[in-house]
């Protein structure tokens, strides 16, 4: 049996997790920490989970990575959101633990990532990237529409600089941007749309998410998976390369 410990508990994603991984065979929710649970890392010493995934903030993720560190158990990141410090700060603790960290555990994204990564070399046009998410959501640009603007530029030599504002610019659009417009409104759980804009045509590619529930299946799938690895930084190409296996 996998004892899992849900950081986050209380947000929308991690009652979909504890919902997911009670229909999930040997899998349980033994622990359940959230910012305003009586349960908190300094309590729990001896009776340690097997596993650690965080759907919680930044600061809750960190709190959560310190613990596991000093109790060496793996740890599934779904949180976005982070500075540099605490990026730095992840990537040295994936030395001493396996840290699994995604910005989107959809399947789907992780395709279309691909796909942009195999079309971007072969298209001379102007990039923009849109999202709209609910209005409760964060950080802007959200971390799938960073993930996808970085498939791109890994593909492309890392030619692109990013551009998240406009407003004070008043020069011509550069060659070398990908450009990001944020949308925050109702309830929309999450839609991507990475637009290629030529002189006399447009290729649109979009994503849409209709339920959260793919996240919390791809949470778990990663949960099993970074319980088999040793120390180091993961993320879902190592997933899919595992699962083709």
């Amino acid at each position: 049996m996998i004892n899992v410990l849900i950081n986050g508990s209380k947000g929308k994603m991690g009652k979909i997790l504890k919902n997911a991984i009670s229909k999930t065979n040997n899998m349980c929710v033994k622990y359940e920490i959230d910012k305003d649970t009586l349960l908190s890392f300094e309590k729990i010493c001896n009776d340690k989970p097997d596993i650690i995934i965080d759907f919680s903030t930044p600061e809750g993720c960190m709190d959560a990575l310190d613990y596991a560190v000093c109790h060496l158990i793996p740890v599934v990141v779904a949180t976005t959101g982070f500075n540099d410090i605490q990026e730095k700060k992840i990537v040295e603790y994936s030395q001493a633990i396996p840290i699994f960290k995604s910005s989107n555990l959809s399947y789907s994204i992780y395709l279309i990532s691909k796909i942009l990564e195999y079309i971007s070399p072969l298209l001379s046009m102007d990039i923009e990237i849109l999202e709209k998410h609910h209005r409760l959501k964060k950080d802007s640009p959200s971390g799938t529409a960073i993930l996808l603007a970085d498939a791109i530029n890994r593909a492309c030599s890392n030619k692109y600089t990013y551009v998240y504002d406009r407003h004070s610019n008043i020069t011509p659009r550069k060659s070398n941007e990908i450009g990001f417009s944020s949308i925050r409104g109702g309830s929309v759980i999450g839609e991507h749309s990475v637009i290629f804009l030529g002189e006399n045509e447009s290729i649109e590619i979009k994503h849409t998410s209709y339920s959260r529930e793919i996240y919390a299946e791809g949470a778990i799938l990663a949960a099993k998976f970074i319980l088999k690895q040793k120390h180091g930084l993961y993320n879902m190409e190592d997933l899919k390369k595992d699962m083709v296996l």
